[in-house]
């Protein structure tokens, strides 16, 4: 069909298609990441250079350690008891080795495809998050939105947070290589972070923390302004200070005013459509949220201060929001409510620090028992419903989940000879990073060494396709000094 230079311009521009179809299904649309790796299948086979395909597979040591990990999960379902769900966990990171080969069979991306990989990233992020923004600014009785975590309506709200993050390191690059545009790339990058602020996702905000500092740090350290870097050190230092410190300090639970349950629960059911001894949307007490909202808005603990609710305060009791405080917009909100978790921590359900905290101890109690080489691919799910069972954990059963944090994962399922190989392996990607002088695979590669700790973003589809595509567009260096340290 194509021959000689034809040939290869078509394959190298399917190829890009197929990337960009996978970068955008990535940002809202599980339906073009499978038709990305279909298409990608489709060009890898249509092409059939395989010779080639070799020369670019055998001296990159990082496609061969992805390869390797993926393959750790064949070897874990030697001592697996259920071979099923060991299958459907390896079916689910086939998007691992399916990406990789798509990839890293081809030759780094020239200057204009990384202009183009860039460009479409950044324009999905920035058109999804105006959509998700405006639907809950304007359609919510339309949209059975319960909290701010429902903003993103094409996937995880954690997972596009990360995302955001690193769209502020794409206009960033995009700054260098397009200097005409240069204040497209600005509003752009200012209106991701304003929509990270808004949205709450804490992983979000770490993750936009994480790329703006090294950027920062990067241009400060070419400019050698060592006294600037030492400066923003200690501020951040001071604001984790500050932070703790406000995090530390109680909230205040106790009414000003003398209860009065009966009148309380009377009044409750004449406004309400959820029934005072029913749960909320959040599946917690009702009661219980009501009684504190009352008291974040120094009412009554009664059915004089139900009267004096509006509607809209018996739609956010409803919705689960137990203080006043948790229904504004921006961080604080986001952090006021962990500061109640802190603090309150009776029942972890509904509460995800505080469930955080529980999978992550009864993670390492099934570390205790199984150090070595783990539990194996196919057992981690039920070794944590017995664990959950067997110490009765406070967790309801639709939150009795795993670990939320990859390391812990990756020791259940395969022990710390597990956890050695991954540390390992992503200590050697930023190594090669560094010798590609490669900015935007270093930033990149932080960014996910930090989620890490608060996600499993090696267990879902949507994860494994992100983590893939980013770690192999990188796993070689880019010929472009634009985007080099």
């Amino acid at each position: 069909m194509f021959k000689g230079k034809n040939s290869s311009a078509f394959h190298a521009n399917f190829q890009l298609f197929t990337i960009l179809l996978l970068v955008v299904g990535v940002v809202c649309s599980k339906f073009l990441m499978s038709l990305g790796l279909l298409f990608g299948g489709f060009g890898f086979l249509l092409e059939r250079d395989f010779k080639n395909y070799w020369q670019q597979l055998k001296s990159n040591r990082l496609f061969w350690l992805l390869v390797a990990f993926y393959l750790l999960h064949f070897v874990g379902l030697i001592w697996s008891k259920n071979l099923d769900y060991g299958l459907n966990d390896i079916r689910v990171k086939f998007s691992l080795f399916a990406i990789a080969l798509i990839v890293c069979t081809r030759p780094p991306f020239t200057k204009s495809q990384l202009t183009i990989f860039y460009l479409i990233f950044v324009l999905a992020l920035f058109t999804t998050s105006l959509v998700n923004l405006t639907c809950y600014q304007f359609f919510q009785d339309k949209i059975n939105y319960i909290d701010i975590r429902d903003l993103s309506l094409f996937g995880s709200h954690i997972r596009f947070g990360i995302l955001i993050a690193l769209g502020v390191l794409a206009n960033y690059f995009l700054w260098n290589l397009q200097p005409k545009m240069r204040w497209f790339w600005l509003i752009s990058s200012l209106w991701l972070v304003f929509y990270t602020y808004y949205s709450q996702v804490l992983s979000g905000v770490i993750s936009i923390a994480v790329v703006v500092l090294v950027l920062l740090i990067w241009e400060l350290y070419q400019r050698r302004k060592w006294i600037i870097i030492i400066g923003t050190l200690l501020l951040l230092v001071v604001l984790n200070i500050g932070l703790v410190v406000y995090l530390s300090k109680p909230i205040n639970q106790k009414s000003a005013f003398q209860e009065d349950y009966v009148s309380l629960k009377q009044e409750w059911n004449k406004r309400a459509k959820i029934p005072y001894d029913s749960l909320d949307l959040r599946k917690q007490g009702l009661k219980f949220t009501l009684e504190r909202y009352l008291i974040s808005k120094n009412l009554q603990v009664g059915g004089d201060g139900v009267a004096k609710l509006s509607t809209s305060d018996i739609q956010n009791i409803e919705k689960g929001y137990a203080d006043i405080n948790e229904t504004k917009s921006g961080i604080m909100a986001r952090l006021y409510g962990l500061r109640y978790q802190i603090h309150h921590s009776r029942n972890p359900s509904g509460h995800s620090l505080l469930e955080r905290l529980e999978y992550w101890k009864t993670a390492l109690a099934i570390i205790k028992e199984n150090p070595i080489i783990g539990v194996g691919t196919g057992d981690v799910n039920d070794l944590f419903l017995s664990k959950y069972k067997q110490t009765n954990s406070p967790l309801t059963e639709e939150r009795r989940l795993r670990t939320h944090n990859t390391y812990l994962t990756e020791t259940v399922s395969f022990g710390l000879f597990g956890l050695l190989f991954f540390i390992t392996w992503i200590l050697y990607f930023l190594y090669q990073q560094v010798k590609f002088q490669q900015l935007a695979g270093v930033v990149f590669m932080l960014v996910a060494i930090v989620t890490f700790l608060i996600e499993d973003t090696l267990e879902t589809q949507m994860g494994v396709t992100f983590f893939a595509l980013f770690y192999t567009v990188f796993s070689r260096g880019i010929e472009n000094e634009k985007c080099r340290m």
